[in-house]
């Protein structure tokens, strides 16, 4: 008498869950052009492994595939959600303080001569160094970080920014100088407040050498950091080599009105509410920050503008707080 294998139900419920879920992942490397080897490696199973699950001819245990591509499913789909949902805030717009920065990299290239903008985050300093730079010939943004410590460690990040090839170390000043002299450009020192005394004077040993425009942008310690060299004897003429000096601690009422105008933000209590976040710590970067991600709840619920309980739910998700009375 012949014995009748018996079929395992979950056996052919692994089977058909792998049938449905195959047909999901084809139709997902399709759309992005993924490969069983990029799936396989996005999703921590092995390619092998992969390529015969997709192809039905897997022979180990189904069911633990099936769970990572499941697993994998989902997230794709996440993101996939969260890709429709990102919100692009407005380009670069002309805002009052931008125009005021720009005045001053046009002054100090054209003179050449050194300026000073100092001012909270957020207000602008960068992204209008940034513009400049695209716009203006021989322009260099150099960003300072903690560890330039030495004039050594500075003029290698002018080095670098300037594209310069990599020399011999006691001859990299002059080999700066030379690349710089007669160029007519500007190098904007950003996050100077990072620079020490003797990093500060190495910068303005080259504005002096190469003729160039120099110009320092930073918060509000770097102000108070150069104007404190005017009674230093050995640095005092940092002080006074720096013309055009603009401090703005906060961004002014057109600015933001500008930015909310480009934002499309016409309801009177989200422009209200957008209008102090945009004047606390963080300011216009911050406000941006939170009308995106509200619009991206917004988008989420398929609405296309955003309402105040989608500026509170944003502010309360990026700061972990909730929006205070006097804000609403």
């Amino acid at each position: 008498m012949s014995e009748i294998a018996e079929i395992n139900p979950d056996t052919e419920a692994h089977a058909e869950r792998a049938r449905v879920l195959r047909v999901e992942m084809q139709a997902v490397m399709e759309r992005d052009g993924l490969s069983a080897a990029s799936v396989g490696n996005l999703s921590g199973i092995g390619v092998s492994t992969m390529r015969a699950w997709l192809n039905d001819s897997y022979t180990g245990r189904v069911d633990n595939v099936n769970a990572k591509v499941e697993t994998w499913l989902k997230s794709q789909a996440s993101r996939d959600r969260m890709k429709r949902a990102v919100v692009k805030a407005p380009e670069f717009l002309d805002l009052p303080s931008a125009d005021t920065f720009m005045t001053v990299f046009e002054f100090c290239q054209a003179g050449p001569d050194m300026g000073l903008i100092t001012g909270g985050s957020g207000i602008g300093k960068t992204s209008a160094a940034e513009k400049y730079q695209k716009r203006s010939s021989n322009v260099w943004v150099m960003t300072c970080v903690p560890t330039m410590t030495s004039p050594g460690s500075v003029l290698n990040r002018v080095r670098i920014d300037i594209e310069l090839a990599e020399g011999r170390a006691r001859d990299l000043e002059e080999d700066i100088v030379r690349k710089l002299r007669g160029t007519g450009g500007l190098l904007i020192v950003d996050e100077a407040q990072h620079l020490r005394k003797e990093g500060i004077d190495t910068l303005r040993m080259l504005h002096d050498r190469a003729k160039i425009g120099v110009v320092f942008v930073g918060n509000e310690s770097l102000r108070k950091r150069i104007e404190g060299m005017s009674r230093d004897v050995d640095f005092a003429m940092i002080f006074s080599r720096v013309g055009m000096r603009k401090k703005r601690d906060k961004p002014i009422t057109r600015d933001i009105a500008m930015l909310l105008d480009a934002w499309g933000v016409v309801d009177q209590e989200c422009r209200a509410t957008l209008r102090w976040i945009a004047l606390q710590p963080g300011a216009l970067r911050q406000m941006t920050k939170v009308l995106t991600y509200a619009r991206m709840i917004a988008r989420g619920a398929d609405r296309e503008v955003e309402t105040m309980r989608d500026i509170e739910a944003a502010w309360k998700e990026l700061t972990s707080g909730e929006l205070p009375a006097r804000a609403v």
